[in-house]
């Protein structure tokens, strides 16, 4: 077939696929309302442009057949499925790629296989840079940034949303703010603690880890309504339509001990519980930092990484509930914690901090590790055992990125920040850096940076890696 005729085609088939989704007298219906009492204000239908749409074309007895894959806020949907998501104003001119790998990688996903981090050609000396973004924070106002410990997520219809503990705010791609959303209360659009928040299906959504629920607002800030979660709660990620990916450990009978939840927020529970179908040695309850468990911020299509914090072993599963992936094994600077640690005498252990796959098949890895000068820090009696004075914590921990070429079986770099507040999250489709920073009118600001791969360079071993000094908020 002709490049321009297949164009035609493919122009063609869409239209009338837009016809029929207009037409469809099974569409998905409205989420239910919320709560009596609760204000609701319109709801913002969801943007259906997919990001790119793959096709093959399969010759069988001579016959040409189309087959479509359309990749949709990070998950990969046929042709026919994804016409519940077209809209009345759906554009046809679409931006289109002929890509057979792309394809074959969504609808073959490797078998579970399994490596070892030995396996890797690891290196000491090779460093990352990092480009600066942009920066969010006025120096008063609704938009001053006002802790170190954000988390921060980004989307096409609203850009930057930074994530405080009771409230959010947003900013535009250059920066500038936007609006506040949230208080801490219990009333409607307001929250008793945040455990993350995202743009999903067009609207913005939030998880109360405290309330246990989800709460919607729309693109302008209003609003929308509240399900109940009533699961454990803890960071999540879009994949795909009105569904999220929730990365908590979750021992309760039904879960099955499982560290994700796949939950539809319209209805606000988990359809499925999975990542814990095999048993790791490392899981039993009696193992530190077991419960605590980091997910990827950004993966394939419809796939989820997950490790729990004190080892380095990392699996990757399909939303299906299918093993794909595993990583085992010890890190020089990440061996696996297997018993208490006695802070009072040792350096506290290397943690894993948040995961995200990115273009290439390149692996990050975000851990907290000891800072060099961690015993000048003296701690102080807690409930809980000994615990860090308020106002050291960047004396007593540093973080820790990590990239690597799982294809090349090869370590790209580390880059090191005197601080324990740099994170992950999903930068249109690649993975980005955030952290709070002092500028030079000393005003805090959260810094969004990206990596350099293409210049990671080898460093003289005898130099200490590369290190951030943040200034500390």
């Amino acid at each position: 077939m002709s490049g321009s005729t297949g164009w035609r085609a493919l122009t063609q088939l869409l239209a009338v696929i837009v016809l029929l989704a207009g037409c469809d007298e099974n569409a998905t219906t409205a989420p239910e309302g919320p709560p009596p009492q609760e204000r609701v204000v319109e709801q913002v239908a969801p943007d259906p442009s997919p990001e790119i749409i793959y096709y093959t074309i399969q010759r069988r007895r001579g016959l040409r057949k189309f087959e479509f894959i359309v990749l949709h806020e990070g998950s990969a949907y046929s042709l026919e499925s994804f016409k519940s998501l077209l809209a009345d104003d759906f554009d046809p001119d679409l931006d289109t790629s002929d890509d057979p790998d792309a394809a074959s990688d969504i609808h073959s996903p490797p078998v579970h296989k399994t490596v070892n981090w030995n396996d890797f050609q690891l290196c000491a000396d090779c460093g990352l840079v990092l480009t600066e973004v942009v920066r969010l924070g006025d120096a008063n106002g609704p938009g001053i940034i006002e802790s170190a410990a954000l988390t921060v997520s980004w989307s096409e219809q609203l850009g930057y949303v930074v994530v405080g503990r009771t409230f959010l705010q947003v900013f535009d791609d250059e920066g500038r703010f936007v609006r506040r959303i949230g208080r801490e209360g219990e009333g409607p659009g307001e929250f008793s603690g945040i455990a993350d928040a995202h743009v999903v299906g067009g609207q913005l959504v939030v998880l109360d880890r405290v309330r246990r629920s989800w709460s919607i607002f729309n693109r302008e800030g209003q609003f929308v309504g509240r399900r109940p979660y009533g699961n454990p709660t803890g960071p999540f990620v879009p994949v795909g339509g009105d569904r999220v990916a929730v990365v908590a450990r979750d021992r309760s009978s039904q879960a099955g001990d499982s560290p994700l939840h796949l939950a539809h927020v319209d209805s606000g529970v988990p359809s499925l519980h999975f990542g814990a179908r095999e048993v790791w040695e490392y899981d039993r309850r009696d193992r530190p930092f077991s419960d605590i468990v980091r997910g990827s911020v950004v993966g394939r299509p419809g796939t989820v990484w997950w490790g729990a914090a004190g080892s380095p072993r990392v699996q990757e599963w399909s939303i299906d509930d299918e093993l794909l992936r595993v990583i085992e094994g010890d890190l020089p600077w990440f061996p696996a914690v297997t018993e208490p640690v006695d802070r009072t005498r040792e350096p506290p252990p290397t943690l894993l901090g948040s995961l995200a796959l990115g273009s290439r098949n390149r692996f990050w890895m975000i851990t907290r590790t000891a800072d060099p000068d961690w015993r000048d820090v003296e701690l102080e009696p807690g409930p809980e055992g000994p615990r860090i004075p308020t106002g050291k914590r960047a004396d007593y921990l540093d973080t820790r990125l990590d990239i690597f070429d799982l294809e090349e079986r090869r370590h790209l770099g580390r880059y090191v920040w005197d601080s324990q507040y740099p994170r992950l999250f999903n930068l249109g489709g690649e993975p980005a850096v955030s952290v709070v920073e002092n500028n030079e009118d000393k005003v805090p600001q959260v810094v969004i940076y990206r990596v350099d791969l293409d210049g990671a360079r080898a460093r003289n071993p005898s130099v200490r890696p590369p290190v951030r000094r943040v200034k500390r908020a």
